[in-house]
């Protein structure tokens, strides 16, 4: 089971309208990280980190808070 953090992540990023702000390679990753179960680990918490960053800077600094939601 994700984190909490993990999980409002990852809610970020498939809630994001500017989505096309994740260049597709590094959408894949997280897809792979993804389905690996691989987000809870230091490479694909920092992917899923990146391609938040990416789309929605200002909700992901909320969620990295506990504030998002």
């Amino acid at each position: 089971m994700a984190s909490k953090r993990v999980e409002q992540l990852l809610e970020v990023l498939m809630s994001s309208v500017n989505s096309n702000a994740v260049p597709p390679d590094l959408g894949w990753k997280v897809f792979e990280k993804f389905l690996a179960d691989e987000l809870e680990g230091d490479d694909g918490f920092r992917v899923l980190l990146r391609a938040c960053r990416k789309c929605e800077p200002e909700k992901t600094k909320s969620a990295l808070k506990g504030g998002f939601r």
